[in-house]
């Protein structure tokens, strides 16, 4: 027997706590349900075997929050079906156009981020020095880009009822068809610290950058300042994040 509904959450918390989601999500989340039912499991016992938290496993069946590529597999095995039962729409379709939007998404946002990161290193080795003559067009160029994969990435993300980066993450993990491997651990990696690796490596690039600077003359070790205060304000994100680890860690140890 399923566990006990919760109290629901008030009416002004209703657009907080319950962003739209997207007939996909919903159908995997369907799919996972019905199978626990099928197989005559609690929301408990799935958890305990998947080990995780019951609120987990809830989330999944809610279309809260998208499983993970190695989850999914690990909920295909406990259930005794496939990951492809799980994730597959009746239709070859639906499956071809999920693949390709979780695709799109790692695509446009690697090359928005790529870019960005290689322009932090170019402004580091250019603070305190003469600014080159093709300075205005490239900051022209990678404004243009953030703006057009700003709005790219707005799009997918609405499309497929993606409310936040991790969201957004734990979607894009799901393109792989290798479940487990690097790429996958990787991701999950970068959504449980996405804002701490945002800042620590904005810092590098810039230190890098400014180190550059310095070793042609350009610039002076004055400019180190800029990647010490990026990585001063990081310690804000990390500091959140590593509850949210603690906390996930202390979830699962009580079941």
């Amino acid at each position: 027997m399923d566990a006990p509904h919760r109290t629901s959450p008030v009416p002004g918390d209703a657009r907080r706590t319950a962003p739209r989601i997207a007939p996909l999500s919903q159908d995997i989340a369907a799919r996972i349900k019905a199978r626990r039912q099928t197989c005559g499991l609690s929301q408990d016992a799935l958890a305990r075997a998947l080990g995780v938290t019951r609120q987990t496993v809830s989330n999944w069946e809610c279309a809260r929050t998208i499983p993970d590529a190695l989850s999914l597999r690990d909920i295909a095995r406990a259930l005794n079906t496939t990951a492809d039962a799980l994730l597959t729409s009746p239709g070859p379709a639906a499956r071809d156009r999920a693949l390709a939007a979780r695709r799109e998404l790692c695509t446009v946002a690697g090359i928005v981020l790529a870019l960005q990161f290689i322009a932090m290193a170019i402004d580091g080795a250019a603070i305190g020095g003469p600014a080159p003559a093709s300075s205005t067009g490239f900051a022209a160029f990678r404004l243009g880009i953030c703006v057009v994969g700003g709005i790219w990435l707005w799009c997918i993300a609405r499309r497929e009822g993606l409310a936040t980066v991790r969201q957004m993450i734990d979607f894009a993990s799901l393109a792989s068809t290798h479940p487990g491997s690097w790429g996958d651990r990787a991701l999950r990696f970068t959504s449980r610290w996405f804002w701490t690796l945002w800042f620590a490596l904005s810092a590098l690039m810039y230190a890098l950058g400014s180190g550059i600077g310095i070793a042609r003359g350009q610039t002076d070790a004055s400019s180190l300042i800029a990647p010490a205060f990026m990585l001063l304000i990081g310690t804000i994100p990390y500091t959140w994040e590593r509850s949210n680890a603690r906390n996930a860690r202390t979830g699962q140890s009580r079941e």
